[in-house]
């Protein structure tokens, strides 16, 4: 490694790691201070309180590394140009390009470790906190109980309609089935009052099951019990999806594969899930937008330097939130809505040290 590698890895995880720190402190002191009198009023033990603010912060510190990212960049430059060590590094014959590639490189292994702490520590932690949240602040049930009404559910070569499901009794009211051969035609329905699930098998009551045979005729058989086991279980019908943050990009990919296939509307999970792989490439993005912009300022000191970053990030969280928006109406496609600001300040980056480098 390069001296002036070690140097700018140095300067720059000083600037960053108090920058991260801050903004979580800010970021866990405004959310207390938002949600104190809601854990009052609920009676909420205080060690449950601050177990749901520790398990907030894995997310909060992958929200605020692009900006931690931007703000180092600009602090060190700023600073370093402010006492001429870029212009003494520029003498030496080193480019714009040059002094870039090592905080390019930090950027891309910092926005490596922000994918994989969203793989990985984000969805248990995010999990546990809204649990936390739903259980002792709005008193939900822990299971999830509430009842889903006249719902349409397609499984594999059959189609459900249930009149009423209920998750804390793991029971179904009004159950019709319809199964389908390979040719996609009505072979077998069955119908029951009730059904309820137990250890992996269904329990019918008070239905009939009526077979559609080649010629067109039927055959009906009713019955008061039936019991059968079926590839669906009464979490397959529960179709409230967790929050993005809750799941890994390939849980929210299988998710959205799945309400494709059933016939859903599937724009706003493709949407996320294209947002979990432009996430990590913020930290790059904004890496090329400060470095010339740093290297362009020489008054201000570091109040200025913080400004730009939190300007720059704001207007990119605006053009992020517009081109979400667009995607989500459907006036742009998934991929497009979910990279367009990574596109844009990328090469709005680009043309600053093109410019800076003439």
């Amino acid at each position: 490694m390069k001296i002036i590698t070690r140097y700018f890895c140095k300067e720059f995880f000083s600037f960053f790691f108090i920058s991260l720190i801050t903004f979580l402190v800010l970021y866990l002191v405004i959310s207390f201070f938002g949600k104190v009198e809601k854990f009052h009023e609920a009676n909420v033990p205080m060690n449950v309180a601050v177990s749901y603010f520790i398990y907030q912060i894995p997310f909060i510190v992958q929200q605020m590394i692009p900006l931690s990212v931007l703000i180092s960049v600009m602090l060190m430059l700023g600073i370093m140009n402010k006492h001429n060590e870029i212009l003494a590094m520029k003498d030496s014959g080193l480019s714009t390009f040059n002094l870039s590639y090592p905080l390019i490189a930090i950027s891309i292994l910092i926005g490596i470790g922000s994918f994989f702490l969203a793989e990985s520590i984000v969805p248990i932690t995010t999990s546990r906190a809204n649990d936390i949240w739903s259980i002792h602040i709005e008193k939900k049930n822990p299971r999830g109980a509430y009842k889903l009404s006249h719902l349409w559910y397609r499984g594999k070569d059959s189609i459900y309609q249930i009149r009423v499901y209920d998750s804390r009794k793991n029971t179904v009211e009004g159950l019709s089935i319809f199964f389908f051969d390979e040719d996609f035609k009505l072979s077998k329905r069955i119908s029951a009052k009730k059904a309820t699930w137990n250890e992996g098998i269904w329990y019918l009551n008070d239905g009939f099951i009526q077979k559609i045979e080649p010629d067109g005729s039927r055959k009906s058989i009713r019955f008061d019990y039936h019991t059968m086991q079926l590839p669906e279980t009464p979490q397959s019908f529960e179709r409230t999806m967790k929050a993005p943050e809750e799941m890994s990009f390939w849980e929210l990919r299988n998710y959205t594969r799945k309400i494709r296939q059933e016939g859903y509307d599937s724009t706003r999970c493709q949407v996320d899930l294209n947002i979990k792989l432009a996430f990590p490439f913020i930290s790059l993005v904004l890496t090329l937008v400060g470095v010339p912009l740093a290297l362009r300022k020489k008054k201000g000191g570091i109040p200025f330097s913080i400004t730009i970053a939190i300007g720059m990030s704001f207007l990119y969280l605006l053009t992020f939130g517009l081109s979400r928006s667009l995607a989500l109406s459907g006036a742009l496609p998934p991929i497009l809505g979910a990279w367009m600001a990574n596109l844009l300040f990328l090469l709005f980056g680009i043309y600053l040290m093109l410019k800076e480098e003439s």
